[in-house]
């Protein structure tokens, strides 16, 4: 299978290079991580040609218009390169931001290693991957609305079923989502046994996959 050559630009040198490190244990080839979007554009003109941009932009300037077209450029020097917007700012703002900039995924850097991992494979493979804004997974034993589907799927997902897919993508066992959700692992599984029904899916790894196509993001 052939590798992936990934582009790092993080100005945290030491988390690009730990980054970096891990994916080099998949089949990602990862260079030197650069620490501005400025360098990454100057080595695409110098002849690199990555497949997948991951891109932590400016610290506290994701959002302004400089940024968004910083992003556009690099994209546009890179094309047909995939790019995800990797950040600690995973605020509304931010991730409208990534949305205009024309990124394919905006991730949390406090989502777990195998979370991203699965979403840049998930990019990689042609889809986008966006949290999902309108859903609070942070709850814990509500009683709340239920989230419908897209449309062309059958039936509707519950906050519950959510929060269970979003634990998933954390890479949590039925047990740990249980603690984490304050319920029985017997309950747990029903749930399981119902979002596969609803979405259609015969194992956990194409429940995660149908979960992040929709943008449903990893539980913190």
């Amino acid at each position: 299978m052939a590798s992936i050559n990934v582009m790092l630009v993080d100005h945290d040198q030491l988390f690009g290079a730990a980054l970096g490190a891990l994916l080099e244990e998949d089949r990602f080839d990862v260079g030197r991580p650069f620490a501005s979007v400025d360098e990454a554009v100057r080595a695409i003109e110098a002849g690199a040609a990555p497949d997948l941009l991951v891109v932590d932009p400016a610290p506290g300037a994701h959002a302004s218009e400089e940024a968004e077209g910083k992003l556009r450029r690099l994209q546009e020097k890179a094309e047909p390169a995939r790019l995800v917007v990797l950040t600690a700012d995973d605020g509304a703002e931010a991730v409208r931001a990534s949305l205009r900039a024309g990124a394919d995924g905006h991730l949390s850097k406090s989502a777990s290693f195998e979370a991203v991992r699965r979403s840049l494979h998930l990019v990689m493979a042609g889809g986008s991957v966006y949290p999902a804004a309108a859903v609070d997974l942070s709850g814990r034993g509500e009683e709340v609305a239920d989230v419908a589907l897209p449309e062309g799927a059958a039936g509707e997902l519950s906050r519950r079923e959510v929060q269970i897919l979003a634990c998933l993508l954390a890479g949590e066992s039925n047990k740990s989502i249980a603690r984490r959700l304050d319920i029985t692992e017997s309950t747990v599984k029903m749930h399981f046994k119902n979002v596969m029904r609803k979405i259609q899916a015969q194992n956990r790894t194409q429940a995660a996959v149908w979960a992040l196509q929709r943008g449903i993001a990893p539980m913190a």
